[in-house]
């Protein structure tokens, strides 16, 4: 299994965002040029091709980004563990960024104490009997 995402993959990513954005750009046409004043001559079938074209965007960036098996086309669980593993493993890489620039100092951990039912005492969770009375807790 490699780490890096083959070149089809990305191609098909880029070309799938530049499909969607085309999609978006021909289905907002309707409106702006219903503003302008112009929608007499306009063929509402661009905006329906529009919406076809973002959604074609879609899958294609879903296909290039997690593969075949990754995305759900084909349902074979080793071959989409096998196409997510770098998508998988760059978002896990950005959780890793994330928790290095937490600032540990400021994680509390938190204490839980056990009352004595004698003394009334708080102890340590895992103290079998109590620091001032030695009753079993």
């Amino acid at each position: 299994m490699s780490d890096k995402i083959p070149q089809s993959r990305k191609f098909l990513y880029y070309a799938g965002i530049f499909i969607t954005i085309i999609g978006f750009i021909l289905f907002l046409s309707r409106f702006i040029i219903v503003f302008t004043g112009n929608a007499f001559n306009f063929n509402p079938m661009i905006s329906f091709l529009g919406i076809i074209l973002i959604i074609f965007g879609q899958f294609i960036r879903s296909v290039g980004a997690k593969g075949l098996a990754g995305s759900g086309i084909i349902l074979n669980p080793e071959k989409a563990r096998e196409d997510i593993k770098p998508y998988s493993k760059a978002m896990g890489g950005v959780i890793d960024d994330v928790l290095e620039n937490i600032d540990k100092s400021e994680v509390k951990k938190e204490i839980i104490k056990i009352k004595c039912r004698s003394c009334g005492t708080l102890n340590d969770e895992d103290s079998t009997y109590c620091k001032s009375c030695g009753e079993k807790l």
